[in-house]
């Protein structure tokens, strides 16, 4: 079995972040959707990563786990600068707020963000393949795809114009899960 303390920190990064990537990636793969249809592919995403950290197979059960920890990291650092802001005085400090306001003020670009996702997963797949069991590889891969299709049947998509037909997937989300497919499969 494969165990997220066999990477170092550099190779663990794209582990925890490729499913988070493919999560906004399969959001923005058919463009910027709207605030119902971002609602609901976002929840339908959480759901297959809060099922994850009930999944069959350990290893993605524990990087389930692992990016929920890293979240909740997360969470307390900022509460606690929010709480204590003299903590974050410095140059790096301020390079760091810096650097998420442009990324919290910048309007989403769905080409870069899908083939980000791409990319991580293709990385984070490889690293299986050479480090880990290739059962765990094989089910992160099916995982990190689950994401992407649950995400994409989330909410139907319209074809053409106004009087259009409902599809359940568009042909952007099936192109990026197509992408993703061959990432994966390596």
């Amino acid at each position: 079995m494969t165990n997220l303390a066999d990477f170092t920190a550099d190779e663990l990064a794209p582990i925890l972040d490729a499913p988070g990537a493919v999560l906004k990636g399969a959001t923005l793969a058919d463009g910027r959707p709207g605030a119902f249809q971002f609602l609901k592919e976002m929840t339908s995403g959480a759901k297959v990563f809060r099922e994850a950290q009930e999944h069959e197979n350990d290893f993605v059960r524990s990087v389930a786990i692992g990016m929920r920890d890293r979240l909740r990291e997360q969470d307390a650092a900022e509460a606690e600068a929010a709480a204590n802001p003299a903590s974050q005085v410095g140059v790096a400090a301020a390079a760091a707020a810096t650097e998420r306001a442009a990324q919290e003020g910048a309007r989403p670009d769905p080409e870069g963000e899908t083939a980000r996702a791409v990319e991580l997963a293709g990385v984070a797949v490889a690293l299986l393949r050479a480090r880990g069991d290739e059962k765990d590889a094989v089910a992160y891969g099916e995982w990190i795809l689950r994401i992407a299709e649950q995400v994409a049947e989330a909410s139907s998509s319209k074809v053409g114009g106004f009087f259009s037909k409902r599809v359940k997937v568009s042909e952007g989300e099936q192109a990026f899960i197509d992408r993703l497919t061959a990432a994966v499969s390596g």
